[in-house]
């Protein structure tokens, strides 16, 4: 494969890889700025019980068990990105 054409391979795949980061994140946003109450920026287990899905996940996602998810926490979460997609 000629030189060129493995640096713009590889251009492509940072391209796609940054993509997917930035829709997590917006996902985590949106997710974030509708359920989050106190406006604290985070959702706790009393916000979460509006959101059913993410109540029955919510202790998975919850990596440090502080009983709020972060953006950072929501954004690793595949199925808030898809449901934010749907809304």
């Amino acid at each position: 494969m000629k030189r060129v054409e493995k640096v713009f391979l590889i251009l492509l795949t940072l391209i796609a890889v940054q993509s997917v980061a930035v829709v997590n994140a917006n996902a985590a946003e949106a997710t974030i700025a509708r359920l989050d109450v106190d406006q604290d920026g985070q959702v706790s287990l009393k916000e979460a019980v509006s959101d059913t899905e993410l109540l029955r996940r919510f202790g998975r996602l919850d990596d440090n068990k502080d009983g709020k998810l972060s953006e950072q926490e929501l954004s690793a979460d595949e199925l808030v990105v898809k449901a934010t997609a749907k809304s």
